[in-house]
């Protein structure tokens, strides 16, 4: 239980709280000395059949020690001991998951109780590799499954390997890697891309099983979905090289990876694509007109769910918002969820803002009726045909300046846009080297963030709402956090 709590935790709360066979070619003008990698995530292609993780054991491979050599020899050994994600499959065996699937099955009490591990619902995410459903038991999986139990394994990241298994040990693999069919997880938006079809939703798997957690599946007991790119990457055990400590033997490979404030804006822009993918399916009826049935709509999961579960978070929104601040709604009236539309501005450049602000403005104010089809799709081509600009306003400025500018456009009332400016903050911290004084700020920020905790019936749990949140006392911090960030980026 204790696992499974670590996990709901860092689900929640380290972001704040997986694409294959076809070509890339739309690449982004060069920024910086190396020519970067970054792609559209619209070049994303399925998943299919994988070899399993035991392609990866080789002992020349990726199964070395953890801390011994190059971080890739132990990938494997460092994913099977202490990622997350080699668990996965794991926790649908335990007391919460079967809490979640009687939850859902009691709603609706024609459907059957079918186990977490067996349901389809469940391993779309948590087991993507699994066998196609079994026949004659709808909705659920072979229970019988030897790629089920691997959890979220290196290929349902890295994309199936039978194609590129031998390719990339060979010299030179990294300019072959996106012909073969590899991912490249180093860039952006590729990652992002992955990471979100699970930890913000997507479109069903090829075998029809859903990727998407809804707000029936919350309130069975399934944590919240949030997802941030660099957060993530930062909570997780590194099987890869810092960026920064190999931009000059990257480059000697054939491309670069993407610096701090690069990644949080492709990162941020991929989950606002991600999430616009999602609520346009959810808003589309479940089959052709005729046949009676009718959209999801409202799914809440596209709202700010404190707007109505701790509306005493946003009472103190009523009062008139800075000059460029969205008004947060009244209690019990839920906006679009900020932990996806926060800070837009510093991310979603110029060219495409008016049509994300337009699609932004068409789910609040379409809560109870469905937006009409096509209210999505100009803000999605918009971002697929601004993703090379994703971090031109940001570069834009000197570091404190930066820093200033995310103060400014972020609404500290709401604890998700707080949540949003933390990420931004580190990045720009990481990348102009803010020192001790700010990183011991934005620890402060991330403890005033963080869920508190509690007894359980079998020990600590962490609350899956931030009761004690002070939007003053945060808005001090970052306040703080910039004036540090500005001083340390000045010439002595």
């Amino acid at each position: 239980m204790r696992l499974l709590t670590a996990v709901v935790v860092f689900a929640l709360f380290a972001g704040f709280t997986l694409l294959l066979l076809r070509p890339r070619d739309a690449r982004v003008a060069p920024v910086g000395p190396y020519e970067p990698l970054v792609t559209t995530p619209a070049a994303v292609p399925a998943l299919r059949a994988g070899l399993g993780t035991s392609a990866c054991t080789s002992s020349g491979c990726h199964a070395g020690t953890p801390g011994e050599g190059e971080p890739w020899r132990s990938a494997y050994s460092v994913w099977a001991l202490h990622d997350p994600h080699s668990r996965a499959e794991r926790v649908l065996h335990g007391t919460l998951a079967a809490q979640i699937v009687a939850g859902i099955a009691a709603v609706d009490p024609p459907l059957p109780i079918v186990p977490a591990p067996e349901n389809r619902a469940c391993t779309g995410c948590h087991a993507p590799l699994a066998a196609p459903p079994a026949s004659g038991i709808e909705g659920a999986i072979a229970a019988s499954n030897p790629r089920a139990a691997e959890g979220v394994s290196c290929e349902a990241c890295h994309g199936p390997a039978s194609d590129w298994l031998v390719a990339h040990t060979l010299p030179g693999w990294r300019q072959s890697i996106e012909r073969e069919g590899m991912l490249d997880l180093g860039d952006p938006s590729v990652a992002a891309a992955r990471c979100g079809e699970c930890h913000v939703g997507s479109p069903p798997t090829d075998d029809g099983r859903p990727r998407q957690v809804t707000h029936a599946l919350i309130a069975a007991g399934h944590p919240r979905l949030a997802f941030d790119l660099r957060a993530f990457r930062a909570g997780l055990p590194s099987h890869w090289r810092d960026p920064a400590a190999f931009a000059e033997r990257a480059a000697a490979e054939g491309g670069r990876r993407a610096d701090p404030i690069e990644e949080w804006s492709l990162g941020r822009l991929a989950v606002l694509r991600a999430y616009l993918v999602q609520a346009e399916r959810q808003s589309i009826p479940a089959g052709p007109p005729a046949d009676g049935s009718a959209p999801a709509w409202p799914e809440f999961t596209a709202f700010d769910c404190y707007g109505c579960h701790r509306p005493a978070l946003v009472a103190g929104a009523l009062s008139a918002p800075s000059p460029g601040i969205q008004p947060i709604q009244p209690p019990g009236i839920p906006r679009p969820d900020p932990l996806v539309w926060a800070l837009l501005e510093s991310f979603v450049p110029a060219e495409a803002r008016a049509a994300v602000e337009g699609a932004r403005g068409a789910l609040a104010a379409r809560r109870m009726a469905p937006p009409a089809p096509d209210t999505f799709q100009e803000a999605l081509a918009a971002i697929d045909r601004g993703v090379a600009g994703a971090a031109d306003r940001l570069r834009a400025l000197p570091p404190g300046e930066q820093a200033a500018a995310i103060a400014a456009a972020v609404d500290l009332r709401a604890w998700g846009e707080a949540a949003v400016a933390l990420s931004a903050l580190e990045a720009v911290a990481a990348q102009a080297g803010g020192g001790d004084r700010v990183a011991a700020e934005l620890a402060a920020l991330k403890a005033q963030l963080a869920f508190p905790i509690g007894e359980g019936p079998n020990g600590p749990i962490r609350h899956n709402t931030p009761h004690p949140y002070d939007p003053a006392a945060a808005a001090a911090t970052v306040e703080r956090i910039v004036a540090g960030i500005r001083a340390g980026a000045s010439p002595p």
